[in-house]
């Protein structure tokens, strides 16, 4: 599936929800298929910064906020993760868009692939489940 269908998609099913967009393309993509029906907060600024901005968001209001971001951006500021188990918002939905590289800054290839199947995978069968489905990685071309 391409980022600009799974974005599509999202926004279509998640019209309530506050949607904070890493920077790059994901923010690019969502803000030009927002028709005005969804809350976007496009992150155009430090590489993953938007698991924070998520969390804070999530923390101060009711509605589900769901994270949207690449697997570099991811990489760069996964030590978030720590402070999200933390504070373990049940509104929270972090989702990881995996094309294997960073995309919006030359192309290069990423270790998520390494990070996913080993540490990550096991991190995510012991929290998810456990209240809700808080990270979810999707594969996109």
């Amino acid at each position: 599936m391409t980022q600009k269908k799974f974005l599509s998609q999202l926004l279509e099913k998640n019209k309530r929800a506050t949607i904070v967009g890493s920077l790059g393309t994901i923010s690019k993509d969502l803000e030009e298929l927002n028709n005005g029906q969804n809350c976007i907060l496009p992150a155009k600024g430090a590489m993953g910064c938007v698991m924070g901005m998520g969390l804070g968001i999530a923390l101060s209001v009711k509605n589900k906020v769901i994270v949207v971001i690449g697997d570099g951006a991811f990489l760069m500021k996964a030590g978030s993760v720590a402070t999200i188990l933390r504070y373990k918002p049940k509104n929270l939905e972090i989702i990881i868009l995996n094309n294997n590289k960073y995309a919006s800054c030359g192309g290069q290839e990423t270790n998520f692939r390494f990070y996913a199947k080993g540490v990550f995978s096991r991190f995510l069968s012991h929290f998810n489940g456990r209240t809700h489905q808080v990270f979810e990685v999707v594969n996109i071309t």
